[in-house]
């Protein structure tokens, strides 16, 4: 289909915003837009890896599980583990992923709801409707489609990220509450199973092993970062689906690096320009009428990737897919707002 995304000109230098406890952003500091013309394939019966492309399509029944997604502490303790296990699968299933042998550790860190309208102008005022708050989400709120042509992490941000998650998380991280819900199950399974093992109180200190995590920030071990994509709603995916770029298309001199300011620390993303002259063009696809038994899994960060690895293209393995929500010219103009859940994970390959 045709489309326009959102990309930065070729001579953008930094961006930057600063990002409240809600999730909101500011105002984006060194953006200069371009909104570009290009076409996005149907993906559905191609043949896409998460390895290879960034990106890929998996059946995953959570229908039947009731889970209210607008509830943090329903979606932290009942579905992560779902999207855990789909990604461990989905590792293990590639042809490549299973090149470095043995276990592959997988946690999920945090997640993101959104809804397209979820805080615009009611119709014939200038006064925006409040966002949905996320129940038990200590002030998050529902967020709306990102349409800006992005990558999440960057060379900087994707060792940080991980190493952040070796650390006791801070009183409001979403990580507190994983981990104390982890430290309950094990004790209830230690129960029923009438078994006496002496913990460690740092076993429950942090979602990663810092050991592990240190190896493989010095290259050591493999890691990755990876999302889960849903729809959340009965209803297929009409309105602004997510869009993503073939990992093999988007080479590292057509990023920017875009910074956003928490009040505790600095992260960073990648905005993306239009296709570099001297290479071949973004090569953008979607998966058309999502339905919430499917889950797009997008490929982050892979520190096995060639971008990761320093060079400008990525070689054996994917680094990450570029994303973005787009307009697609076929929805119908009645379709429900798109209701969707992304839930970040973190993965580590062992030698077991």
């Amino acid at each position: 289909v045709p489309t326009k995304v959102n990309y930065v000109t070729p001579e953008t230098g930094l961006i930057y915003t600063r990002r409240d406890i809600s999730g909101s952003d500011s105002e984006l500091i060194g953006a200069n837009w371009v909104n570009t013309d290009v076409r996005v394939g149907n993906a559905r019966g191609k043949t896409v890896t998460l390895d290879e492309n960034g990106f890929e399509l998996r059946r995953s029944d959570v229908s039947h599980m009731d889970i209210n997604f607008l509830d943090n502490d329903d979606v932290t303790h009942r579905y992560y583990t779902h999207c855990e296990q789909l990604v461990k699968e989905a590792l293990k299933s590639s042809s490549k992923g299973g090149v470095d042998g043995g276990k592959i550790i997988v946690r999920a860190f945090d997640h993101n709801v959104r809804k397209s309208g979820a805080s615009v102008p009611a119709s014939g005022t200038n006064t925006k409707t409040e966002p949905k708050k996320i129940i038990n989400g200590n002030g998050s709120v529902v967020q709306q489609p990102a349409g800006l042509v992005h990558a999440d992490y960057t060379r900087v941000s994707a060792p940080r990220r991980i190493k952040g998650l070796s650390l006791k998380p801070k009183e409001n991280d979403t990580l507190k509450n994983i981990l104390e819900q982890r430290q309950k199950d094990r004790v209830v399974a230690d129960e029923k199973q009438k078994e006496i093992e002496e913990k460690s109180e740092s076993d429950f200190q942090s979602l990663l092993d810092p050991t592990l995590v240190t190896e493989a920030i010095a290259g050591k071990r493999r890691y990755a970062l990876i999302n889960v994509w849903r729809n959340i709603q009965h209803d297929p995916v009409y309105r602004s689906p997510l869009a993503c770029v073939d990992a093999r298309t988007m080479p590292w001199s057509d990023l920017r690096t875009f910074q956003i300011h928490y009040a505790d620390r600095v992260g960073e993303n990648y905005f993306v320009c239009p296709s570099s002259p001297t290479v071949a063009g973004h090569k953008w696809w979607y998966f058309p009428r999502m339905v919430m038994d499917e889950a797009l899994l997008l490929k982050q960060w892979d520190s096995s990737g060639g971008i990761a690895q320093g060079e400008n293209v990525d070689n054996l393995h994917s680094t990450f897919t570029v994303h973005s929500a787009i307009v697609d010219p076929t929805c119908p103009v009645d379709a429900p707002a798109r209701e969707s859940i992304e839930v970040r994970l973190a993965v580590i390959w062992g030698n077991e």
